[in-house]
């Protein structure tokens, strides 16, 4: 190891000594580990790999695809949005917002656009979603994607606080866009941010075809008992409080360094444990993704642009994440941080009840449909425990028959991949909201 490389591994030593509970963590964050790490690990063996493959193969003629300039991309004016809510009665200073609008518009008519509202994971910066840009205009979808509190130029509000700015931050900005309707998409612990969306805000939907669309949502650790989260669950409120200042470090010392120390430093060795099967270096068993996930263009361009947009969004604020962690991970002490329900089970009947009453006496009057999409492999939320008791709070004498459940798990995928384009969960839900749902077709899979 090189004199460089010893004193970066005794930097990052160092700061782990001194944080090594929030490496629990990092489980909460494997989105950019998966990417980031990856890439700067196969980065020295690419070129060698390259060479060998080009030996063997002949020289392809016909038109090739040109990709956007990452750089040139990310700065586009439509990811860069912002507005201000002016002081209310409980904020006595304005509150900025920011925010991503694309996808596709109708600026002739644009009553007639089908607007997706994006509540993001734990990470929620309204970047994630960028690549997904092409495939919204296919499908005709317009994607408002805000930063919640704390992420990019949005105001900081702490975890007791998020649930309650969030519902008044929607309707604000909707507003400010002269959007009067919209359907839902939630990953993760957007969940939380998105039913309560639907329970408070509930005129936002469409009235014609009032839909959610729940990937891999969040089960708190005492419904799954996922080990990882049951432990990061035990750490106290001021360790979590400094979760995004780790996340920082890992992403500027910890991934490029990954490839030179993971053999003597043993955090690096936990990290790729934490990795699914197939991102880990030297897996006997890497699948092959199908010919056609291959061949999509959009996916490999997602892929491509994936390591500048992690690095976008963390050269702005995420102090969002650290709250978030601890809205979460929520103690028996603070079962109003995800408003006024405690858990889904309470959620669905609230949910139930508000919908009966709003069909009393429309007649023919739309159902609410949610759809829940599950990942194959889950360390999150587990894969057993956490989805069925999930499940069980939608089941049918929940419901009382005024909301549409379906599920299904998606193959191949783990929590955090599930939303990547390389499979079509993305693809799906834009079927369902855009004018394709119009002609009958719907975009959820048959239950594996």
């Amino acid at each position: 190891m090189q004199t460089g490389e010893v004193h970066s591994k005794h930097i990052i030593d160092n700061f782990v000594l001194r944080n090594r509970p929030l490496i629990l963590w990092s489980e909460l964050y494997t989105k950019t580990y998966e990417r980031t790490t990856l890439d700067h690990l196969m980065q020295a063996h690419a070129p060698m790999e390259m060479a060998s493959q080009n030996a063997h193969q002949p020289v392809q003629s016909g038109p090739s695809r040109t990709d956007p300039d990452p750089e040139e991309y990310l700065n586009d004016p439509r990811f860069h949005q912002s507005f201000t809510l002016p002081p209310g009665n409980d904020r006595p200073d304005p509150f900025k917002v920011t925010y991503c609008d694309y996808g596709y518009r109708n600026l002739d008519n644009p009553e007639r656009e089908h607007v997706l509202l994006l509540c993001g994971p734990l990470l929620g910066s309204r970047y994630l979603h960028i690549a997904k840009d092409a495939l919204a205009k296919k499908h005709k979808v317009r994607i408002i994607h805000p930063d919640r509190p704390g992420f990019g130029g949005t105001t900081l509000v702490d975890a007791p606080d998020r649930v309650r700015l969030w519902l008044e931050i929607v309707p604000a900005l909707l507003a400010h866009l002269s959007v009067r309707h919209v359907s839902l998409a939630a990953h993760s612990g957007g969940t939380i941010y998105a039913l309560n969306t639907v329970l408070h805000l509930r005129h936002l939907l469409s009235p014609e075809r009032p839909y959610v669309a729940l990937a891999a949502p969040w089960v708190h650790q005492s419904r799954s008992g996922a080990t990882l989260m049951t432990l990061a669950g035990g750490l106290p409120e001021t360790v979590l409080g400094g979760f995004h200042t780790l996340a920082g470090f890992s992403l500027k010392h910890v991934a490029p360094l990954a490839g030179a120390v993971s053999g003597v430093f043993p955090s690096m060795q936990a990290v790729s444990g934490l990795l699914p099967a197939s991102m880990r270096m030297g897996s006997a068993a890497d699948p092959t993704p199908p010919p056609a996930v291959e061949m999509n263009p959009m996916a490999e361009f997602e892929e491509k642009i994936w390591p500048q947009l992690i690095q976008k969004v963390y050269s702005e604020d995420t102090r969002g994440l650290s709250q978030d962690a601890i809205l979460l991970l929520k103690r028996a002490g603070h079962s109003d941080y995800w408003g006024s329900w405690k858990d889904y089970d309470e959620l669905v009947t609230l949910l139930a009840e508000a919908e009966h009453n709003l069909d009393a006496g429309v007649k023919g009057a739309a159902k609410l449909k949610v759809d829940v999409f599950w990942a194959e492999e889950d360390q999150m939320i587990g894969v057993d425990k956490g989805p069925k008791w999930f499940e069980d709070c939608w089941r049918a004498e929940q419901r009382r028959d005024v909301i549409e459940f379906s599920s299904c798990v998606v193959p191949g995928t783990d929590h955090d991949g599930i939303i990547e384009l390389k499979f079509d969960v993305f693809e799906r839900i834009f079927r369902q909201v855009g004018e394709s749902s119009e002609e009958g077709d719907s975009g959820l899979p048959s239950a594996a």
